[in-house]
């Protein structure tokens, strides 16, 4: 079975998709992708190496835009999350309980 080969330039939508199968998330959609590179992006607690590394600010490379789609560099974007995974809350420990309405 041929390797499969990462594209040069990836998208949001095709990042959370590759994350995943990197493992580097046990899931990952386009809004979550999207939604972490915007707190990290405007967190003023994390480093500058902390920082997403994609934006228009000091130290971030520029997206590459086709169309109305932004791309990122996809061993960086990589080489990143590799270095500071994506965290979230996890899998649920128990049921949800529903809310009692009065």
């Amino acid at each position: 079975m041929t390797a499969r080969k990462d594209p040069a330039y990836i998208s949001f939508t095709d990042a959370a998709a590759l994350i995943v199968r990197h493992g580097l998330a046990g899931s990952m959609t386009p809004r979550g992708l999207r939604y972490l590179a915007h707190a990290r992006s405007t967190n003023e607690d994390l480093s500058d190496e902390e920082r997403w590394p994609f934006g228009d600010g000091p130290g971030q490379e520029p997206y590459l835009t086709a169309g109305r789609t932004r791309m990122m560099r996809t061993d960086l974007l990589l080489k990143y999350l590799d270095e500071y995974p994506p965290t979230g809350r996890g899998p649920d420990s128990k049921p949800r309980q529903r809310s009692v309405e009065s």
